[in-house]
């Protein structure tokens, strides 16, 4: 199994600090959690899903401990024997959030990063939706990545812990209140990358992104079938070889049984000695003719 560990976690390595190696994790894990599969899912498709996850948090545990990441940036291969038969994936993960990692777990951490509420309809019991008001941590975040980026929402959008492409507008609000209130700079770049037209596009990217990820996944599993079919061809022949040298020590031993039977037949003498090696390659050489 080999596993390309910035590719998985979409990571520039260069840029992979700490941090962005944390953050990437949790926002791929919120996206590819075998909890989150939709309920009509196949068996097959919650399999790809948990083997997805698994690949992810493999890559993280890899970059995320520096021995680790010091030996994959060099060899470009991880120790393998580290992650064979049954392991508690959550013990890799702990770091990241209290308790086991579930999608309840993985939704909450995104709900207080992102300073989740519900809104209740004045006089009614009806929800009406949720709504993002942001944490200070994230705002902090946002107007940082802002300032970096020079305006492009796109860059935003990629550092941001959690964050989709729908939380692109989410941003933007955010944004222009503090532009507003003379806290931030204007970029041209935050016009152009924040258009309605902007906006669907990286949602389309988004949603053919996802498509790759779980097409790689099923491409890399079905290239596995055909090792599968090789280790079984090597088997076949191993039992062949095996049957056929079976079969020449089985005529060998008919041999000497013949030979045996011919001198008890004949005058009481001495048991002969074992064949010399002379006698022994000859034989041999005899039965080879054969088959």
């Amino acid at each position: 199994m080999t596993i390309d560990c910035y590719k998985l976690l979409e990571l520039d390595k260069v840029d992979a600090t700490i941090s962005a190696i944390k953050k990437a994790y949790r926002k791929l894990a919120l996206k590819y959690h075998p909890d989150k599969q939709p309920a009509n899912a196949t068996e097959e498709q919650k399999e790809q899903a948990n083997t997805s996850f698994q690949q992810l948090g493999m890559a993280y545990a890899v970059l995320s401990d520096p021995k680790r990441k010091e030996r994959y940036d060099r060899t470009g291969s991880m120790d393998e024997s580290e992650f064979e038969g049954e392991k508690d994936w959550n013990a890799y993960f702990k770091e990241l959030w209290t308790g086991v990692v579930t999608s309840e777990t993985i939704e909450a951490q995104k709900a207080k990063y992102q300073g989740t509420c519900w809104r209740v309809i004045a006089y009614s019991l009806d929800i009406d939706r949720m709504l993002s008001q942001g944490s200070e941590e994230e705002k902090k975040d946002v107007l940082a990545a802002y300032e970096t980026y020079k305006g492009n929402m796109g860059s935003i959008l990629d550092t941001i812990e959690c964050s989709t492409a729908a939380d692109g507008e989410r941003f933007k609000k955010m944004i222009l209140s503090a532009i507003n209130d003379k806290n931030l700079p204007h970029y041209e770049l935050f016009d152009k990358t924040t258009t309605p037209k902007a906006h669907k596009k990286r949602l389309d990217t988004e949603k053919k992104e996802e498509a790759k990820f779980l097409k790689r996944q099923e491409n890399d599993k079905k290239e596995k079938k055909p090792e599968k079919k090789s280790n079984d061809e090597d088997t076949s022949l191993l039992a062949l070889i095996q049957s056929r040298a079976k079969e020449r020590i089985a005529k060998m031993d008919s041999i000497i049984d013949s030979i045996e039977q011919k001198q008890k037949h004949g005058k009481k003498r001495k048991q002969p000695d074992m064949p010399s090696e002379e006698e022994f390659l000859k034989l041999q050489s005899k039965l080879f003719k054969k088959n």
